[in-house]
C-alpha cells in the first residue's frame, strides 16, 4: 500500500507537469522525470521529513498549494486542454491535473518550509559603519554608464506629460502623482536657473533619483548589518543592487514607480529595524527606549517613506492603509510610539490627498482609470463577436462606440477601451456606477470564459511565473513637441550591443531568469511570509504583507499587463523579503 501511494502521487504529479508544459506522452524525458518524482516522493515520505512536520506545516502548505494550483490552472488551461472539445474529457483532464498540481505544490511547500527553517543566515557579519556608504558608492559607480548613455534620463510619454505640467503647458493633474511632478519640477527649475539648459535640469533630477536609490540600497545593507546577517549574504546584496541591469536602467528613468520602489523598500527596512530593536518583546518593559540617533535613522525614514509611498501611487496608499492595523496589533506593546507615528502618517497623507488637492483644484485620475479590468472584460465579449441582450448592448453603447471595440481592443492594454469611454461616456459612467456593475456582472454570468480569458490576459504576469515580457528596454527621450532630445554622453554600437545582451541573458540563463519574473517573486513572497509564520514570527511575516497587498491591487486594477515597473518595489526590496523570516529581535 505504501509503494502504491508513492507510485500514484508520482504518476499524478507527472501527469500534471506534462499537461502544464505540453510535453508529449511519448517524450523519453517523461520516464526520467517519473523516476525522479518516485525518488523525491520516497524521500518526502521518509521518517526524516514526516517526523519534522510541525502543526502549522500542513495548513500553510495546503494554502500555498491551493493558490499555486489555481494560478497554474488559470494561466495554462489552454495548454492543459490542448485540442480537446468534449466537456467530459476536459473536466476529467482538469481534475487530474489539479490533483497532480496540488500534490506537487503541497510537498514542495512542505520541503521548502522544513529546509528553509534549518538555514542560519544570521550570527556574525561585518558591522563596519562604512559598508553602507561603500554600497551606495558602488551602486552609483555601476549605474553611471546608464546615466551617461541615457543622458539626461529616460523619458517615455508619461514622463513627457509630467514635464509638460512642470513647464506649464499642461494643467496639473494627479493622474501621474503630483508629488512626483513637483519633485521633477524642483530639480528641473534648480538646474535651469543655474545653466539655462532644460536638459541639465532634467539631468539634475535623474542624478538626485540615483542618489536616493543608492541611499536606500545602503540603508538596506545597514539594516542587514544590524540583523547580524552573515557576510556572504551582505556581499550578494551589494552585488544585487549594483550589478542587476534593471536597477541601473530604472535608476535613470523618470517614472514615479522608481522613487515609489525606493520608498517602499525604505519603509520595509525601517519596519525590520523596529523588529530588531525588540519592539515585539513579550513585555513593554523589555523594549529599549529610542536613542536620539534613532529619531533620524529610524522614525524619520519610516514616516517620510510611508507618506511618500502613499502619495506616489494610489495602490501604495491601499497597501499601507490595509497593513497599518496589523502593524499596530503586532506592535501593540509599543503603542506609545507606534500609534502616534501612524496617526501622523495617516493625517499628513489624508491632508495632502484631500484638502490640499481640493484647494489647488488638482484633478485626480478619472473614474474609468480604476475600471481597467471590468471594461476590458466587457470589450473582450464584444471583440469575440459574442452576443449581448438588447439592454446590455444599449447600456454599453451609452459608454462607448460599440462598432470600434473589435478593431481597437488589445488583450494586454486597457488604454484603447478606456479612451473610447472617455470620448463618449465618462459622465454617463460616473452617474451610473451601480448600473455599470450590475451590467458587468450580468454579462459575465452569460460569458464566463471571455471574462476569464480577458482577466488572464490582463494580469497573469503578476501571479504566474512563466510569462514573457520586456524589461528596461526604454531608451532616451521619446519624440515630443517641447524640444527635448536624447543626448547620450557615451554611445556606440558596442555599448548598444552590451545593453542588448545584458537584457537578453534572463531569457537564456536558467534560475537567473527568475530574478526577472514578477509571478515567481509573488510566489516566493507568499512562501517567505509563510516561513515567518511557521517559525512563530508574525512580525517577520508582516514585512512581506505590504508587498503582497501591492501585487494584489495590481491583480484588481492594473491598466497594463506584465508591466514590470508596477511591481518593481518588490524587486528592490528583495533582499529584505528573502531574509525577513530569518532575522531575530534583539535580546
Amino acid at each position: 500500500m505504501y509503494y502504491l501511494k508513492i507510485f500514484a502521487k508520482s504518476f499524478l504529479s507527472l501527469f500534471a507537469i506534462m499537461r502544464v508544459t505540453g510535453m508529449s506522452t511519448k517524450n523519453p524525458y517523461s520516464v526520467i522525470l517519473f523516476l525522479i518524482l518516485l525518488y523525491i516522493f520516497t524521500k518526502l515520505h521518509s521518517d526524516h521529513v514526516e517526523g519534522h512536520i510541525v502543526s502549522g506545516d500542513m495548513t500553510l502548505s495546503t494554502i500555498a498549494s491551493v493558490l499555486f494550483s489555481i494560478f497554474t490552472l488559470f494561466a495554462r488551461y489552454p495548454t492543459i486542454l490542448g485540442s480537446l472539445t468534449s466537456r467530459l474529457f476536459c473536466a476529467i483532464i482538469l481534475l487530474l491535473t489539479a490533483v497532480g498540481l496540488l500534490l506537487s505544490y503541497y510537498y514542495l511547500s512542505i520541503w521548502f518550509l522544513q529546509a528553509a527553517s534549518s538555514l542560519k543566515l544570521t550570527g556574525s557579519g561585518y558591522s563596519y559603519a562604512w559598508i553602507p556608504y561603500l554600497t551606495a558608492f558602488i551602486c552609483l559607480l555601476c549605474w553611471l554608464p546608464y546615466f551617461l548613455y541615457e543622458y539626461p534620463g529616460v523619458m517615455t510619454p508619461d514622463s513627457i506629460n509630467q514635464y509638460a505640467q512642470v513647464i506649464g503647458v499642461y494643467e496639473l493633474s494627479n493622474h501621474h502623482a503630483i508629488i512626483h511632478t513637483a519633485l521633477i519640477g524642483m530639480f528641473y527649475n534648480l538646474g535651469l536657473s543655474f545653466t539655462g539648459d532644460a536638459h541639465m535640469g532634467i539631468a539634475l533630477y535623474t542624478a538626485a533619483q540615483m542618489l536616493f536609490m543608492a541611499y536606500v540600497a545602503g540603508y538596506v545593507v545597514r539594516t542587514l548589518q544590524k540583523a547580524a546577517v552573515i557576510t556572504p549574504v551582505l556581499i550578494l546584496t551589494i552585488c544585487f543592487y549594483a550589478l542587476l541591469p534593471y536597477h541601473g536602467a530604472y535608476a535613470v528613468t523618470l517614472w514615479k514607480d522608481i522613487p515609489f520602489a525606493g520608498c517602499m523598500t525604505l519603509f520595509a527596512a525601517a519596519l525590520m529595524r523596529f523588529l530588531l530593536r525588540g519592539s515585539f518583546a513579550a513585555s513593554p518593559d523589555a523594549i529599549p527606549r529610542l536613542k536620539i540617533s534613532e529619531y533620524f535613522t529610524l522614525l524619520i525614514p519610516y514616516l517620510l517613506s510611508g507618506i511618500l509611498l502613499c502619495l506616489l501611487r494610489t495602490n501604495g496608499w491601499y497597501a499601507l492603509a490595509l497593513s497599518i492595523p496589523l502593524i499596530l496589533i503586532t506592535y501593540r506593546k509599543w503603542l506609545k510610539v507606534m500609534l502616534p507615528v501612524h496617526l501622523v502618517l495617516l493625517t499628513l497623507v489624508l491632508f495632502v490627498k484631500y484638502p490640499v488637492m481640493n484647494v489647488y483644484e488638482i484633478p485626480q485620475a478619472d473614474y474609468v482609470e480604476s475600471l481597467s479590468i471590468p471594461v476590458q472584460q466587457i470589450a473582450r465579449v464584444i471583440a469575440n463577436g459574442e452576443s449581448l441582450s438588447e439592454n446590455e448592448l444599449l447600456f454599453v453603447s451609452q459608454l462607448m462606440d460599440v462598432e470600434q471595440i473589435a478593431s481597437v481592443y488589445q488583450p494586454d492594454v486597457a488604454d484603447n477601451i478606456k479612451n473610447l469611454i472617455r470620448q463618449k461616456g465618462s459622465d454617463y459612467l460616473v452617474s451610473h456606477k451601480s448600473e455599470f456593475f450590475k451590467m458587468w456582472l450580468s454579462i459575465g454570468l452569460e460569458h464566463p470564459k471571455a471574462y476569464l480569458d480577458a482577466y488572464i490576459a490582463q494580469t497573469s504576469g503578476y501571479w504566474y511565473p512563466d510569462v514573457t515580457y520586456a524589461v528596461g528596454l526604454a531608451d532616451g527621450i521619446y519624440p515630443n513637441e517641447f524640444g527635448l532630445s536624447w543626448q547620450p554622453i557615451i554611445n556606440g554600437a558596442v555599448l548598444i550591443k552590451i545593453k542588448e545582451i545584458l537584457f537578453k541573458l534572463p531569457d537564456l540563463i536558467p534560475l537567473y531568469g527568475m530574478l526577472w519574473s514578477m509571478g515567481f517573486l509573488f510566489w516566493m513572497i507568499l512562501l517567505f511570509a509563510a516561513l515567518g509564520l511557521r517559525l512563530g514570527r508574525p512580525a517577520n511575516a508582516l514585512i512581506c504583507l505590504p508587498f503582497i497587498l501591492l501585487i494584489a491591487t495590481l491583480c484588481i486594477a492594473t491598466p497594463v499587463a506584465t508591466e514590470f515597473r508596477y511591481a518593481y518595489a518588490a524587486f528592490y526590496a528583495l533582499p529584505l523579503l528573502v531574509l525577513s523570516p530569518f532575522v531575530h529581535e534583539s535580546d
